[in-house]
């Protein structure tokens, strides 16, 4: 018989903890209040310079890149509804109520949609620039094609906010989180 199938080490632990099993339970929660004082300074940090030292030259060029422009922290809500199309009063409303409650998170800097794309047209000489979509629940079906159109015809909006048939859009939403952590 091998040592590994023999139960006598096994057999003299369990009768050593039976015999002294007061020092060993106070033993075991003392070590485990030990472990537990370090629990009020355990902290999650979600900043990937913690991995690089700060004379790293790519991660310089990325700081640089981003005190020049802005850090860029975005969520892009994809919609795709059943029948296909983005079009209709109810999905356009829906983009509407998405995009206005979207400015309510937190650190939000920026909300981009098809409904509140800046559009601008003209009216004898005069220039309107509004939302492409205000009110879509109450649109026409003239309006529903125009709309349809401008955003599937405005190379900022096809292909990054709308699909090219029109069957997904999306509302990106963009922030700039403080540097804490």
């Amino acid at each position: 018989m091998n040592e590994s199938t023999n139960p006598q080490p096994v057999k003299q632990f369990a009768q050593w903890i039976v015999h002294w099993r007061w020092p060993v339970l106070i033993a075991s929660l003392v070590l485990a209040m030990m472990a537990a004082a370090g629990a009020p300074r355990l902290a999650f940090n979600n900043d990937y310079r913690v991995f690089f030292s700060n004379d790293n030259p790519e991660l310089q060029a990325f700081e640089a890149l981003q005190r020049t422009y802005t850090k860029i922290d975005n969520i892009l809500f994809a919609v795709a509804p059943i029948d296909g199309t983005v079009f209709t009063p109810d999905i356009l409303n829906g983009i509407e109520t998405l995009t206005a409650e979207s400015w309510k998170l937190p650190f939000v800097l920026r909300v981009d949609s098809i409904t509140n794309h800046q559009h601008t047209t003209s009216t004898e000489d005069d220039l309107i620039v509004a939302d492409l979509v205000e009110g879509g629940l109450q649109f026409s079906s003239e309006e529903l094609e125009s709309a349809r159109q401008v955003a599937l015809n405005e190379p900022f909006l096809r292909n990054y906010l709308v699909s090219e048939n029109g069957a997904v859009t999306g509302v990106n939403v963009t922030f700039q989180m403080p540097e804490k952590t």
